[in-house]
């Protein structure tokens, strides 16, 4: 799961790529988000996402389906209960950017973790409806690495220095 390129080069790729508008982002989105833990299926991803894609879920970029297929079923199996509510869909020239609330329920090395936060997902989607672009934009730090045990102790420390 690692990029092996940069991402001005999956930018551009994607980028060259024809998008639609006549994709429904908010019921695909929903498809899998609204109830991460339930949805994150093999066979909801791949009814979702495009083959190749770019995603960013700002903790690791995923350049092909199998990848993130492997990392989203992981990851819902790893949570208690994730939620996402849909606050807006805006439509731009050829993506589609959703506001959304995201309530994280889980437990790591025996602490129970609930993390609430906002962000935003920028989706394109390809001539088959299938999402090639996938980019999120929310503070992973504040909502889930801080929450970590060991590591948010260090991520508290370093942000109160810097205020």
């Amino acid at each position: 799961m690692k990029p092996n390129r940069t991402h001005s080069h999956y930018f551009e790729q994607i980028s060259n790529t024809p998008a639609t508008q006549s994709a429904e982002p908010k019921k695909t989105f929903a498809s899998i988000f609204s109830d991460y833990k339930a949805n994150a299926t093999e066979e909801n991803i791949r009814a979702t996402y495009a083959d190749e894609l770019y995603f960013n879920d700002t903790i690791v970029i995923i350049d092909n389906i199998d990848d993130l297929v492997k990392y989203m079923t992981h990851s819902a199996a790893q949570v208690n209960e994730t939620t996402v509510d849909i606050l807006e869909v805006i439509e731009g020239s050829e993506d589609y950017y959703i506001r959304w609330a995201m309530k994280m329920d889980l437990t790591i090395k025996g602490k129970h973790i609930v993390s609430e936060s906002i962000g935003m997902s920028q989706l394109r989607f390809n001539e088959a409806g299938k999402v090639i672009f996938h980019q999120d934009f929310w503070d992973s730090s504040e909502a889930f690495y801080e929450r970590l045990p060991y590591l948010g102790y260090f991520i508290r420390k370093v942000k109160g220095m810097m205020e």
